[in-house]
């Protein structure tokens, strides 16, 4: 399957926002995957499917969540922010056939990371948090970091959202918890 078929599915699915966020996060990543000399198709893949399922309802989102994730989700189903990603990843599979798990795992944890993530998933995940439209304390930084430090670009990252998250009273996912120690390892 090719970009193009992506595109338009999605054109289909999502509202005009999502869909430009989309093709930001495709763009950005693709800058990236050069950058770090990743596989560009997979890439291309995982940032367009990313947020295929972010507008599914909260009880579309339950559902699959239910049925497929439940030992990996069971303590966030009030967190829709974080089940989307995972029913992308059930939709990449099961209806565009797609089987490659650094693909599946790179939109499976864009919103969490996690240890041990390969360079596709690095690059996905900081892609939709740097894409050009996002606006937050920091991102010029974290940008800049992205294009020659990627594992510290994502530690800076998952530092001011943890920071945020605590201020909100907001439940962190224990993934983002052990990416950023893992992070501090290896960095």
């Amino acid at each position: 399957m090719n970009i193009d078929f992506f595109k338009k599915e999605l054109d289909g699915i999502l509202s005009k926002k999502r869909y430009e966020h989309s093709i930001r996060v495709l763009e950005t990543a693709l800058s990236l995957g050069k950058i770090y000399n990743a596989d560009l198709n997979k890439i291309a893949l995982a940032s367009l499917l990313h947020d295929y399922a972010k507008e599914f309802t909260k009880e579309e989102l339950l559902k699959i969540s239910n049925d497929y994730f439940r030992d990996e989700t069971k303590d966030y189903l009030t967190n829709v922010e974080i089940l989307h990603s995972y029913v992308a990843s059930y939709i990449a599979k099961e209806k565009f056939k797609i089987y490659d798990d650094e693909i599946l795992n790179a939109i499976k944890f864009h919103t969490t990371g996690r240890k041990n993530m390969s360079l596709i998933e690095k690059i996905v995940y900081i892609a939709d948090a740097i894409e050009p439209k996002r606006n937050y304390p920091h991102v010029e930084k974290i940008r800049d970091l992205a294009l020659v430090d990627l594992n510290k670009a994502i530690l800076l990252e998952v530092n001011k959202k943890i920071e945020y998250l605590i201020k909100g009273d907001y439940i962190i996912h224990v993934n983002s918890i052990e990416m950023r120690n893992w992070l501090l390892k290896i960095s």
